[in-house]
């Protein structure tokens, strides 16, 4: 193809190194920061504060960490109050939650404007780890944004402060805040939801509420990356924050949180010294900028539409939804037009053909990304113990998979070319992607742009396309390319890491996808290429394991339980990570067996197991404050709470048979909510329990058994030897102390 190819995909890889500098990480600020900008530093020493220990709902920790809050609000001038009040949240599939929080609310009047600005961070963390990130860093963003806001001008509208208590049990904070009669004005207020899904990188905006129109321009200056696409990815995930109540209640606005560096996130290595300073700094430029701006707009949502919106080169693009399908429309209509006119070099059966055969490279790497994780998980077992798919060093590996990728892709061009010409390849891949376009104009319009844009660029590039010989041929064949790859390569950036190498298949189907559009600008690659840069992969992904060693700062990660049996005096260490880590395998010496009958919190599968001392732990109690009866319906009011050590939460398990159900008078579902395989087939959780709750049940028959049980925070030191310093608990809740009762009323 001459020259002119390989300058074309220069230009490709020119166009690729644009769109990804703005995905680095500003530089963080120091502490002489102007006062009415947001320094790192600053907030860095509210981190230091707040995340010294884990602060789980209802734990002294938890208390010390909300009098520091309210004495930093105070001082700022803001007159914070505390919410006390006890909450509930309802799942017609899980257990059901209730508990005690308590939110704190702060408030910087505006000069006059109508609408508010609501800035919402939770303040708890997760059981076991000091949440530096999640969420110490978005609490100490909006600190820093607080005092800078009021070290200048007063807003023209109201910015309020709410700091919600037991988001990571459920939400339940936020729903106490929505269920109060005073949460405000749904049609005038932004909500400004700061979270954390990893422990570094760039500030994400991944998620809004409805009205995007009047909400998401106000992405102005020090811009996160975002994309309609997340929204919509979102949706249809089982995942909840604080923001989700917000929507629920009728609340708009944005969701914003850092996604990198999974490995630590909710473990005890979420810690000061595992913070991204530069991401820390990404928020609260983004925070604070979104905050002023939204701060001087007249904010009455109402009749605001909706928006496609994303990041492309630092510049946050937008237009109407509804002309996302226009251009969808266009984009398939302009490629019928030009394969009719190109027919004679791009005849219909040859273009159909080849897009049946697209096929091949695309599911062929989402193939190989799946091999190669069952490969890597069976060359290092420890790589499925990270909770959420990403070990500490993942660079190699999927440095790696990215090679073998291109790799398929290249193979496929090779043999698809001795029968094709590069125009039919073009007019294949726009045919995807206008394809694409439609259906995603149809189904998920927020993402709809990801397609239309190529298949437009590839449309132009087809109709404009010089004759043979021509230098600029190449680049008219490959003009999908250019699109492509700067909107589709910064949110790989960001899927990887959501995903982790345990989904690297997604992200390798989106690489073939985005690698399409330039494949008639490559040219022929010798065999020997192609098995060089097979190999150079395979080692790749080989590194991973050879260079992830575990020490102090990259331990390994584990679950583990101390479960008893109140009724029997039994106890156990029980866990399901697999063999492989000595110290772990060391205190199961026990035969798998499945105990979720017996102890309901834990997983359904075997567990593998072993003896424990005993040790003094939080231990569920039951009293019968009333009963009474009403012709076959019994009613038993309970008074249940800890005993013998502070629980972190209460469990109360039921079998079928009940017909109302009130947690501290507040009526709950007494429909079945789980299905696990055994008889207990109603669960709610309590949070906060040591002051007890009461539970009022209503049942048929002449027995109703109960299970209940209470959780500790940690495994006591008193009952397995010290865990070294290479060994730490992983994400998934254990770490903790299971103690159940069975009861029968």
């Amino acid at each position: 193809m001459g020259p002119a190819a390989p300058l074309t995909l220069l230009a490709v890889a020119v166009v690729a190194a644009m769109a990804l500098i703005p995905m680095m990480t500003p530089a963080p600020r120091g502490a002489d920061t102007p006062a009415a900008d947001f320094a790192s530093a600053r907030a860095l020493a509210h981190v230091e504060r707040i995340a010294a220990e884990p602060r789980p709902t209802g734990s002294a920790a938890n208390a010390r960490v909300r009098e520091y809050l309210v004495g930093q609000l105070a001082a700022l001038g803001l007159d914070p109050r505390v919410q006390d009040t006890t909450a509930q949240r309802v799942w017609p599939s899980g257990a059901h939650l209730g508990g005690r929080v308590h939110n704190i609310r702060a408030t910087l009047p505006g000069t006059g404007g109508t609408g508010r600005v609501l800035l919402v961070a939770h303040y708890d963390s997760v059981v076991l780890g000091p949440g530096a990130t999640d969420d110490g860093m978005a609490v100490a963003t909006i600190l820093e944004t607080m005092r800078a806001l009021t070290a200048a001008q007063a807003p023209h509208n109201t910015v309020e402060v709410l700091l919600t208590d037991a988001e990571e049990p459920g939400q339940l904070g936020a729903q106490a805040f929505a269920d109060s009669p005073d949460s405000g004005d749904r049609a005038r207020t932004v909500v400004l939801n700061l979270e954390a899904r990893g422990t570094e990188g760039r500030l994400v905006m991944f998620e809004t509420g409805p009205h995007t129109a009047a909400v998401v321009p106000n992405l102005t200056g020090s811009l996160p990356f975002t994309t309609s696409t997340s929204d919509e990815i979102y949706e249809v995930l089982p995942n909840d924050t604080d923001f989700t109540v917000f929507k629920e209640a009728g609340f708009t606005g944005m969701n914003f949180a850092v996604v990198d560096g999974s490995a630590r996130y909710d473990t005890p290595l979420d810690d000061l010294a595992n913070l991204s300073p530069e991401s820390l700094q990404d928020m609260g430029n983004a925070v604070l900028a979104a905050t002023r701006a939204l701060g001087a707009a007249e904010l009455d949502l109402a009749g605001a539409g909706e928006i496609t919106y994303f990041t492309a080169f630092g510049v946050l693009l937008r237009y109407p939804q509804e002309l996302g399908l226009v251009l969808a429309g266009l984009s398939a209509l302009g490629l019928g037009a030009v394969l009719w006119r190109r027919r004679d070099t791009a005849r219909p059966s040859q273009v159909g053909a080849v897009s049946g055969l697209v096929l091949v490279p695309v599911l062929g790497s989402a193939v190989l990304g799946w091999l190669g994780w069952q490969a890597l998980t069976l060359v290092a077992p420890a790589y499925a113990n990270f909770e959420f798919g990403d070990p500490y060093r993942p660079e190699l590996p999927t440095a790696g998979f990215a090679v073998l990728g291109l790799v398929c892709c290249a193979a496929w061009l090779r043999w698809v070319r001795r029968r094709w010409s590069a125009p039919v390849v073009a007019a294949a891949a726009a045919t995807w992607f206008a394809v694409l376009g439609l259906l995603a104009a149809v189904l998920l319009p927020g993402a709809a742009y990801l397609f239309t844009w190529p298949a437009l660029f590839a449309v132009a590039g087809l109709a404009l396309l010089p004759a043979e010989g021509s230098p600029w041929r190449p680049l008219a064949l490959s003009a999908a390319a250019f699109p492509a790859v700067a909107l589709v390569l910064p949110l790989l950036v960001v899927l990887l890491p959501t995903v982790g190498l345990a989904l690297i298949a997604v992200t390798m189907l989106l690489l073939a996808l985005i690698l399409l559009p330039a494949l008639p600008a490559v040219p022929r690659i010798p065999r020997s290429a192609l098995a060089a840069a097979v190999v150079a992969g395979l080692l790749l992904v080989a590194a991973g394991p050879l260079t992830d060693r575990t020490d102090a700062a990259h331990p390994a990660q584990l679950s583990l339980s101390y479960t008893k049996d109140v009724d029997t005096g039994a106890t156990a260490l029980r866990s399901p990570t697999p063999a492989g880590e000595p110290w772990l395998d060391r205190q199961l010496t026990g035969a798998p067996e499945t105990v979720s009958e017996t102890f309901p919190g834990l997983p359904t599968e075997p567990l593998r197991q072993g003896p424990a001392r005993d040790a003094v732990i939080p231990v569920p109690r039951a009293e019968v404050v009333e009963q009474t009866a009403e012709g076959e319906v019994r009613t038993v009011t309970l008074r249940i709470s800890p005993a013998e050590a502070e629980a972190t939460a209460m469990s109360v398990y039921a079998a079928t048979g009940m017909t109302s159900v009130r947690l501290n008078g507040r009526e709950l579902p007494a429909e079945d909510n789980r299905d696990a395989g055994n008889q207990w087939r109603w669960a709610m959780h309590y949070v906060a329990p040591d002051e007890g709750f009461t539970l009022t049940v209503s049942f048929r028959g002449a027995h109703l058994p109960l299970r209940l049980v209470a959780w500790g925070a940690t495994v006591p030191d008193a009952a397995l030897p010290a865990r070294p310093d290479a060994v730490t608990w992983s994400a998934g809740g254990f770490g903790q102390t299971q103690a159940v009762r069975q009861l029968t009323l």
